[in-house]
């Protein structure tokens, strides 16, 4: 912000705000849907005559659906576009609550089972697709400001489903208005993405150039207008960027699944130049022109050469193998433990199972335990706030995070002891103290390591795999925490108490501090972590090495 108060003074460096904005919103029906099952799920049981158990999987069963979405999503982006992939997100946003609101008693649940699968599958394809779309059309000046919309809409997702199930809250067949309401806002957003521009650089990988740049002048408010294939040199820049980028990437991904050459399409040309030649040829128009959508080569002495097909069970090997054994190894094992403790410490579970806790302690009123249970959701955008401030500034990434595990764990301690003397002003100040503790660590740094520890040969498929793991995860710990909550007496805090403070110690053992380090640096730094993280003694860079080699060389010679 300047000082005349602009937050993007300068006009290139603003993010399309129309796109950013669309885009983020379908954070609003994911965290519309971690609210919605606190105020309806009472009333789905009584009305189809559910067990506790089916219950409990149809609360799971979104997350369940969540786990398989990162990869559709993933295959639909590259295929097919990040819009596409939207507009796929949100078509299951918007079947799922119809096939949830028309249950029927006689299906036993398993109709709302289906549905809120369904909707999980929106949840877990929109949780890849929407930053990715954001993160490629946004500048990087903006870029996490931009990002930081779509968890901050999740969270108004989140009190929006509150003020709904409220206002419903005692209709006849309220619970079915209440599930379906998502209709609205998903059949909306499955509109809405083909009137947004593609990513650029998903145009560039499909070799469409001038696509790209005229969406790139597009999104980054240049001056003038693209006229004959040119643009400003800002743009192109930007566009001979990606380009480069996408070939390292192609290259890296063609390492470790074995792949060689390149391949073209039969009919097109094969256009062999290197990135600094692109702006003066496909770019920029004239005669000898080469024809629009040909595959690019780095390298013209190289050739079209002929990609070699890989089967799905040798990509699977190979991507085994970069990850659990290759030099990103650390970094995966990190991801994947911060993903499972995401969840087990029952983050999702406290939202889901609110009212049902209050219910347990004596509260009959379901209206009047949406109301006390919202002030989670307003915890959660406070602590949300507040991490955008902090993980960039005086904190950090991994003191936040150990301080959110303390004081999660504290919070569950003093929620067993709200629920153990049915006290509902403690159970709701440790429920929403709990969030607050949440939000400001572990919700938003969790995404932010994610985007910093990786390196682009491995970061699509690592992410993928590790928002699948925090998905199942927490699809185990709902049903988990309602089975505990059922039975009684105190395992059923103390026990998430301990996953948080154990939260907390893997933290300090395996996961260094990051802030202010380039991505090169984080990378290095989790290359050269030992099997006892933090705690052992660290891998030497080959540049120590070298240094040591030399000091006991000039040693030895010295006292020769």
């Amino acid at each position: 912000m300047d000082s005349d108060g602009k937050l993007f003074p300068d006009p290139q460096s603003r993010p399309h705000l129309g796109s950013a904005l669309f885009a983020s919103s379908s954070g609003l029906l994911f965290g519309y849907d971690l609210g919605l099952v606190q105020g309806a799920i009472h009333s789905i049981k009584e009305s189809l005559e559910l067990s506790n158990t089916m219950i409990d999987l149809i609360v799971a069963a979104a997350k369940v659906g969540a786990v398989f979405g990162p990869f559709l999503a993933g295959w639909l982006m590259s295929k097919m576009g990040r819009r596409f992939g939207m507009v796929s997100g949100a078509f299951f946003f918007f079947i799922g609550p119809i096939v949830m609101a028309m249950s029927q008693e006689s299906a036993g649940g398993l109709d709302m089972l289906l549905g809120r699968f369904l909707v999980g599958l929106g949840i877990g394809q929109c949780s890849v697709v929407v930053p990715a779309y954001l993160g490629e059309t946004t500048p990087a000046s903006c870029r996490g400001f931009v990002v930081e919309l779509y968890e901050v809409s999740l969270v108004f997702g989140m009190i929006l489903s509150s003020a709904v199930d409220y206002a419903l809250s005692g209709l006849k067949n309220d619970w079915r208005w209440m599930v379906g309401v998502p209709t609205i806002p998903g059949f909306l957003l499955m509109i809405g993405p083909w009137f947004l521009p593609e990513s650029p650089r998903w145009l560039v990988m499909k070799s469409r150039e001038k696509e790209a740049l005229e969406v790139l002048h597009k999104i980054r408010h240049a001056p003038g207008e693209v006229v004959g294939d040119r643009s400003t040199a800002e743009v192109e820049n930007e566009l001979l960027e990606i380009w480069s980028d996408v070939k390292r990437l192609e290259a890296s991904e063609g390492e470790v699944t074995g792949r060689s050459g390149s391949s073209s399409r039969p009919g097109q040309q094969v256009i062999t130049r290197r990135p600094s030649q692109l702006a003066t040829g496909v770019l920029a128009g004239g005669a000898g022109e080469e024809p629009s959508g040909a595959p690019l080569e780095d390298n013209a002495e190289d050739g079209p050469g002929r990609q070699e097909k890989v089967g799905i069970l040798a990509k699977g090997r190979a991507w085994y193998k970069e990850l659990f054994y290759g030099p990103e190894k650390n970094a995966v094992r990190t991801a994947l433990g911060l993903a499972v403790f995401n969840q087990f410490s029952g983050s999702t579970a406290v939202t889901n199972y609110a009212v049902e806790v209050l219910r347990e302690i004596g509260l009959e009123d379901n209206k009047k335990g949406i109301l006390l249970s919202s002030g989670i959701s307003f915890a959660k955008l406070i602590g949300i706030v507040a991490s955008m401030f902090l993980v960039d500034g005086v904190c950090g990434r991994r003191p936040l995070l150990i301080g959110g595990g303390l004081g999660m764990s504290a919070c569950m301690v003093l929620l067993t002891v709200g629920i153990e003397v049915k006290s509902i002003p403690l159970v709701i100040t440790a429920e929403s103290l709990y969030m607050l503790s949440f939000a400001v660590s572990w919700a938003g740094i969790f995404w932010v390591l994610m985007s910093e520890i990786f390196s682009m040969r491995v970061k699509a498929v690592a992410v993928s795999l590790a928002t699948s793991v925090l998905f199942a995860g927490g699809a185990v710990a709902n049903i988990l925490y309602h089975v505990l909550l059922k039975k009684g007496g105190p395992l059923f805090g103390l026990f998430f108490a301990l996953v948080s403070l154990s939260s907390a110690a893997y933290v300090y053992v395996f996961v260094p501090e990051t802030k202010g380090k380039s991505l090169k640096e984080v990378q290095m730094m989790f290359q050269n972590l030992g099997p006892r993280g933090l705690l052992g003694p660290r891998a030497l860079e080959p540049q120590e090495g070298q240094r040591l080699i030399g000091d006991g060389a000039a040693k030895s010679s010295n006292s020769i």
